[in-house]
């Protein structure tokens, strides 16, 4: 049932007076109201996971071309590109680390 739904039986239920119904009702949407949340700060965790796979598929992208070799300006560049990739990694984990922290309690 979608939240349109709920609140249509909540204001059925008090035009019957049933007051029970009612406060069932209430109850119903908040549960649905906090899965929706919990959904919401999964499918980020999720999101956030595979950036951080990508990120590491970039590193080790990276790695290989500067263990096979390139010119002095290529070979500086992909270090730069793997020290901003390694900052952004450790911000996503302390982001994953929170998340998770978050997700617990």
């Amino acid at each position: 049932m979608s939240v349109d739904d709920y609140l249509d039986l909540y204001n059925y239920a008090k035009q019957l007076g049933d007051a029970q119904w009612q406060a069932d009702l209430l109850t119903s949407l908040k549960n649905f109201k906090n899965m929706t949340e919990a959904e919401i700060r999964e499918q980020k965790v999720r999101e956030m996971w595979l950036r951080f796979d990508h990120i590491n598929a970039n590193l080790l992208e990276l790695f290989d071309k500067l263990r096979t070799g390139g010119d002095d300006n290529q070979a500086r560049a992909w270090r730069e590109r793997v020290w901003e990739l390694k900052l952004e990694r450790i911000s996503l984990a302390k982001e994953l680390q929170d998340k998770y922290i978050h997700l617990r309690h």
